[in-house]
This record gives structure tokens, C-alpha cells and sequence, in this order.
């Protein structure tokens, strides 16, 4: 019985944490980066520029890397590897902090620099 409960409690909470966060289109996700700047949870700092060009920047260090949207997925490469990697992004809707889905289930969450 004490299973059941838990199965039952476990089952009626995943929707509402499931609906804190909405995935966003290609034209969402564009507009959600581009011209931004991104905090994220281990202080890194990420901008994007219109022009394609981000720079990742954590404490000392500076990478420089292209991004685009490619369907409704946030991609992008960091030389010297010319591989792109793509990730489908979340808004939560309370916070408006961004979430970046990878397609192994990782997660990275950012907000806006200065909000």
C-alpha cells in the first residue's frame, strides 16, 4: 500500500514540475539570445551577438565560438573543434531563467546579465 502512495504522490507531482519550464521555438529561442548576455549557475558569463560570434567568459578564461538556431534548437561550436553540438531550450516561466536541454539529458541553466 505504502508503494502505491508513493507511486500515486510521485505520478501527480511530475506534471507541475514539468510545467515550470516551456520549451521554446527556433524564432523564441533567437530572440531570447540574440543581443544577450547570460549569467549561469558557476558564474560563467555568455554573450551573443547578432552577428553569430558568443563569447563564454569564467574567471580568467575566454572562449570564442559561433551560435545559431537550427529548427527549434540552440547550436553551437568553440574551435578548435568544428563540430557543432545543438540544445533544445527551456524558459521557466516564473523566473524567465534559460535552460539549456543536451541531448543526454544535461542540463545548464543561465540568467540574464544584470536582472
Amino acid at each position: 500500500m505504502r508503494r502505491l502512495i508513493l507511486t500515486l504522490a510521485l505520478f501527480a507531482a511530475g506534471p507541475v514540475w514539468a510545467e515550470d519550464w516551456r520549451g521554446l521555438s527556433g524564432e523564441e529561442i533567437a530572440g531570447a539570445l540574440t543581443g544577450r548576455e547570460l549569467t549561469y549557475e558557476n558564474g560563467a558569463v555568455q554573450v551573443f551577438r547578432e552577428s553569430g560570434a558568443t563569447t563564454y567568459r569564467v574567471g580568467a578564461g575566454l572562449s570564442e565560438g559561433r551560435w545559431r538556431v537550427e529548427g527549434d534548437k540552440y547550436c553551437s561550436t568553440w574551435p578548435p573543434s568544428a563540430a557543432w553540438s545543438c540544445y533544445a531550450l527551456e524558459r521557466e516561466r516564473e523566473t524567465g531563467r534559460l535552460r539549456f536541454v543536451g541531448a543526454g539529458g544535461d542540463l545548464t541553466v543561465g540568467s540574464y546579465s544584470g536582472e
